[in-house]
């Protein structure tokens, strides 16, 4: 094994911020292409272990692997034509297609822990570098997808779902529609009912747990991968079991606060009114999550209500990102931090004009504080490379607020063929 040092030529650009954002955005690509680890035609990175000190080789996933790395790499080498970043991208790409097989079961059907988002970053760079082959291995990525999993949008069934409704388009195959189809049934069958509504247990909770709001592993979740799945097929009942779990999401809404709390760790023997809970403050958990969901869910149904509710995430999250940004401290991230929360508010500009003003300073901010840092962009643990949770993300958010027609990785059910 090596570890190659490369270098990249300046990006070119016309000036201006949107010269700012590529040169940033390169800044981190080329960290990236220089730290590499190189073997046999693939590399890989070493990344900080989430939730420990410990530091290993990363995975092939897209959230936190190879996969998601080589996403950003490619959309680089496609803003600015620098070749030994379409290189690093194809060799990272090709390390997580090599090790597919290799997610652990439990995951395996998610869209940022499993294969179905390994199939789509390949299918996104197999564009990105004009490899018509890459297309074919991205396809076969996806394989025979297992029965045990959780149901969340990371790791699980409703992320299975939106990863193959949105691999459909490009690979033109309908058998992906009947299997997201398959995944739809079991997903509403292992719902938990309540007079709330609807909600599932998260893989990482126990049984007396509430079901949780949110996207990652929440109702969020479910509903916008069951909205994708009545959107793809017209079959009511995933409609009506994706409004079961706006429902419970409604039940647990705080007027006061606009906002939705974090149910993790909190019992179902503590109803609403209860106890004070927590409310995150990033895409996982949070409003800026629920945001995302309700403008998908807004523009499937036409429902005036679900727009009210995505201008109130929103709100919420503009909010939360105004009040980070003051505090010059936390994670830049795409996962749970600023570079996340930013890139949902450019994802409703439609909605919240302001949200994309909003989002350029934090652009502005990152870059005046963290572009040329030697410390590297903060990642709110250890340093990664990897797409949510570390550098990658931040440089595909660079990217996206200098051309909008990038897309958002945290938008899984409206990813451009």
């Amino acid at each position: 094994m090596r570890t190659t040092v490369r270098s990249l030529p300046p990006p070119s650009a016309a000036g201006g911020s949107g010269a700012d954002l590529l040169a940033a955005a390169h800044g981190i690509g080329e960290r990236l292409v220089r730290e590499a680890v190189w073997y046999r035609g693939q590399c890989n990175w070493i990344g900080a272990e989430a939730g420990a000190t410990a530091h290993r080789a990363l995975g092939p996933a897209l959230g936190d692997g190879t996969a998601g790395i080589a996403l950003f790499l490619a959309e680089l080498h496609a803003a600015a034509a620098a070749q030994t970043v379409g290189e690093t991208a194809r060799a990272a790409i090709a390390q997580a297609l090599a090790h597919a097989d290799d997610v652990p079961a439990v995951v395996a059907r998610g869209l940022y822990a499993g294969r179905p988002g390994i199939a789509y970053a390949a299918a996104r760079c197999a564009v990105l570098l004009d490899d018509e082959r890459l297309l074919r291995r991205a396809r076969r990525a996806i394989g025979a997808l297992p029965h045990a999993a959780p149901a969340d949008l990371a790791g699980g069934a409703a992320g299975a779902i939106t990863g193959l409704l949105a691999l459909a388009r490009p690979f033109d195959d309908q058998r992906l529609v009947a299997q997201a189809t398959r995944l739809g049934d079991e997903l509403t069958a292992a719902a938990r009912h309540g007079r709330a509504g609807w909600s599932w247990p998260a893989a990482d909770a126990p049984p007396a747990e509430h079901g949780r709001c949110g996207l990652a592993h929440g109702a969020a979740g479910a509903a916008w991968a069951l909205l994708e799945l009545f959107a793809a097929t017209g079959d009511a009942r995933h409609r009506d079991a994706a409004e079961h779990a706006l429902d419970y999401e409604r039940h647990w809404f705080d007027e006061v606060r606009g906002d939705w709390p974090d149910l993790r760790g909190i019992e179902r023997r503590e109803p609403r009114g209860a106890f004070g809970p927590p409310y995150a403050t990033g895409w996982r958990h949070g409003a800026a999550g629920i945001a995302l969901s309700r403008m998908r869910a807004w523009r499937i149904l036409g429902d005036e209500r679900l727009r009210d509710e995505a201008i109130t995430a929103l709100t919420t999250t503009a909010a939360h990102t105004d009040r980070a940004l003051l505090a010059s401290r936390g994670s830049f991230t795409l996962g749970d931090g600023l570079a996340g929360n930013a890139d949902v508010l450019l994802l409703g500009a439609d909605l919240r004009p302001d949200g994309a003003a909003l989002a350029r300073r934090v652009g502005d901010v990152g870059i005046g504080r963290y572009a040329t840092s030697l410390d590297g962009w903060p990642c709110g643990g250890g340093r990664t490379p990897a797409l949510l949770t570390g550098d990658a993300g931040i440089g595909l958010f660079l990217l996206r607020l200098r051309d909008g027609a990038v897309p958002s990785v945290l938008w899984p059910g409206a990813l451009p063929a």
